[in-house]
């Protein structure tokens, strides 16, 4: 407690300890913000390592959909060679032979067909911005404000 005097000052030794308690306070404020300073770095730390691990998971799901687009291409071409050969056959020969290869040309069609929307529902899962990331880092910032907010006096 400090002592006023009739004209309103404070005793000298009031003044020293009202400094040093500021002193210790300010020193308490710096360490705590090297602390959530810390803390933000191993965070964004956490970060990189998530978005290197869904970009990951995002790069297999490019692999199966384009070795599925592959199937679906090879499986057009063949279609397209036995629709030939099927048209052949049938202007060139009787009906059991070319019914027979319009029989594999409508398999080999299903077959394209089933590869095609595979691939195509495999590229509907694909995102190029790594969702996971994004909201954790949005919980951060705002973890962060929480922290510099119950800081502050």
């Amino acid at each position: 407690m400090a002592v006023r005097y009739s004209d309103g000052d404070m005793a000298e030794g009031s003044v020293r300890d009202e400094l040093k308690r500021g002193s210790a306070e300010i020193r308490g404020l710096r360490e705590e913000a090297a602390g959530i300073a810390g803390d933000l770095r191993d965070l964004l730390k956490s970060e990189v390592q998530l978005a290197k691990a869904e970009a990951g998971e995002n790069v297999g799901r490019i692999v199966r959909a384009a070795i599925w687009g592959g199937v679906a291409a090879i499986a057009a071409i063949l279609t397209l060679v036995w629709l030939a050969l099927t048209a052949t056959y049938a202007l060139d020969t009787q009906l059991p032979l070319w019914a027979a290869a319009l029989i594999v040309t409508g398999a080999l069609l299903l077959l394209a067909a089933i590869a095609g929307l595979t691939a195509k529902g495999a590229l509907k899962q694909f995102s190029a911005v790594p969702k996971r990331t994004v909201s954790s880092i949005k919980e951060d910032v705002a973890w962060a404000k929480r922290q510099l907010k119950s800081s502050t006096p």
